[in-house]
């Protein structure tokens, strides 16, 4: 008999509406070899509900192989194996997936609501409520978090960076107690509640009511700032830019595309990679590389398209103490890529992160690019034929007798053995600290960012680091220590200038500028030295485009013209 008072702890994930619970599986667990084919039942009480279970994998494990090289074979029963098991609950318009075991492996990820544990965590747990939260900081290269409370607390404490990072996983205690005890999810919800057996269908109703209400808005609005994008004409543009952009790659030429875990991994445990889907096979790899991604590309002569990359393409991973090789992600999950659509006449800003598209909605974007354009600008260096970074910073030290080359010139502040602090790459006559990056190289520009305020903020309140700049200067120009603070006493903050060059290719309307997510990590460094009261510029460096004149960069910049305009897009519930 159902025990109305047992506390339990479900997984639950939500059918897409154009999808059926048929195609909610993979093949093989429907059709497939006997091994792997799913048993099912009707569930009572519920028209249309229906029960798969059965054993979604049986090996041996994957120790054995090691203990076995010391004390001889071990008995053949011993198995690792997983079982699992799925209930489609047809609830008013909608079809539920209350998931059991392992039955995650056999399910197509594609037919079910993306964000959906997401939402209903935030529009039931207050803003004051959240025990954990995992968040995601696109940029070159990509940082994850997660931040865990050890008791319910206000998101602010998180330390949420609400111009930059995207949510991917919140949990905390609903204000409602009759709804659950505590709620956490992305795409699938886990909840813990009071729960029957035969309650299954009320919980689910009480779900997609959280599901269908903002009260999200209200407690959590910068979620908006990145909104997923649904319209299928913006979606099929930006899949073309992305491929545009792996083509580059895999051409040798310049591309911001890379691949980040499309979730927090325990890196501990360890792992090896495979790629699979397009005929690699045996190659091992132990970390997520678009460079290893596109050479397996090559080696295996890949000639598809993106939809075979999407639908298609694998990551299969094991553990060390395992034989055996499981799918972990879909490669599609593992891009992330920063672009632009025109729609309507306007350029909108897109990233893809987890597989997902966002659109950078247009009033954020709006307060960016205002803050962006009232940084000043300055023209220190101006065009240069220099191809990279290395190649300009030996350009200028050797033809600029205004600027002091102070490259690779480490410095630790006081007390500090191995902090490295680069004072800039130049020091101008007229008392700017230059700090340049390629915009174009592996590295985030971010990382230029963090170098100038670092910088900053050593210069005005580390004694000991500027005793160590003028002992640096005085060894290169002794005349330059006149541009310098003195040693002791307070730095005249207002006669010195951080700024900020960036290398950056032309779009092919001619424009110079940066990357959305590159401007948006810019305000942050520019607010922090601005607290400082040191004045902060930025140049943006014409380099020259590739010898093809068809730069990755330019594929994926703001222009529309060169796929046309798509549709509005459109935001559906």
């Amino acid at each position: 008999m159902p025990n109305p008072e047992k506390v339990r702890t479900l997984s639950v994930r939500l059918l897409r509406s154009d999808y059926e619970a048929d195609e909610a599986l993979k093949e093989e667990y429907i059709s497939g070899a006997r091994r792997n084919r799913l048993t099912r039942s009707d569930w009572p009480g519920v028209e249309g509900a229906h029960l798969l279970v059965g054993q979604i994998f049986t090996s041996r494990p994957g120790w054995i192989s090691f203990v076995e090289e010391q004390v001889g074979a071990q008995p053949d029963n011993l198995i690792a194996s997983g079982a699992g098991a799925v209930l489609f609950l047809p609830v008013d318009d909608r079809i539920f997936a209350i998931c059991f075991g392992h039955i995650h492996m056999a399910l197509e990820e594609e037919a079910f609501e993306r964000q959906f544990g997401l939402k209903v965590t935030l529009n039931s747990v207050p803003r004051d409520g959240l025990r954990t939260l995992d968040l995601a900081t696109p940029d070159a290269v990509t940082f994850q978090k997660r931040v865990q409370a050890s008791k319910d607390s206000d998101f602010q404490d998180f330390g949420v960076d609400v111009l930059r990072d995207l949510a991917r996983v919140a949990g905390g205690t609903p204000n409602e107690a009759n709804f659950a005890k505590f709620v956490a999810g992305r795409d699938s919800l886990s909840i813990t509640c009071k729960l029957a057996s035969d309650d299954l269908l009320t919980k689910c109703e009480q779900i997609l009511r959280a599901y269908r209400t903002n009260t999200y808005k209200q407690r959590f609005p910068w979620i908006d700032n990145m909104q997923v994008v649904r319209d299928r004409a913006t979606l099929n543009a930006l899949d073309r830019k992305l491929f545009t952009a792996l083509r580059a790659l895999r051409e040798g030429r310049d591309s911001e595309l890379h691949m980040a875990p499309p979730e927090i991994v325990d890196y501990q445990e360890g792992c090896l990679l495979h790629y699979n889907g397009f005929g690699s096979s045996g190659t091992d790899f132990h970390s997520l590389s678009i460079e290893d991604y596109v050479a397996e590309l090559d080696r295996c002569e890949f000639d598809g398209t993106i939809d075979d990359i999407r639908e298609r393409h694998y990551i299969k991973a094991k553990a060390p103490d395992s034989d055996v090789f499981k799918v972990q992600w879909r490669v599609y999950n593992c891009f992330t890529f920063e672009t632009n659509v025109r729609s309507g006449g306007v350029n909108n800003s897109y990233v893809l992160f987890s597989g997902q598209w966002y659109c950078v909605e247009r009033n954020f974007k709006r307060q960016v690019e205002e803050r962006f354009q009232a940084i000043p600008r300055v023209e220190i260096i101006g065009p240069t034929h220099c191809r990279n970074e290395r190649e300009l910073i030996a350009h200028l030290e050797e033809n600029r007798a205004d600027l002091l080359c102070l490259d690779q010139v480490k410095i630790n502040p006081e007390g500090v053995r191995y902090a490295n602090i680069e004072p800039c790459d130049f020091l101008s006559n007229a008392r700017q600290f230059i700090h340049l990056k390629d915009g174009h190289s592996s590295g985030p520009i971010s990382h230029l960012w963090s170098q100038g305020v670092v910088s900053a903020e050593a210069l005005v309140s580390d004694a000991d680091f500027r005793k160590k700049l003028r002992r640096v200067v005085s060894t290169r120009r002794r005349p330059a220590l006149a541009l310098l603070p003195a040693i002791n006493g307070r730095v005249a903050r207002a006669d010195y200038t951080v700024v900020y060059g960036v290398m950056r290719k032309p779009y092919r309307n001619g424009d110079l500028d940066l990357p959305f997510f590159s401007k948006v990590s810019l305000q942050a460094a520019v607010d922090r030295i601005e607290r400082l009261d040191i004045p902060v510029a930025l140049e943006i460096i014409a380099k020259p485009a590739n010898d093809d004149g068809d730069d990755a960069d330019n594929a994926q910049g703001e222009y529309g013209e060169a796929e046309g305009e798509v549709g509005e897009d459109r935001e559906e519930e």
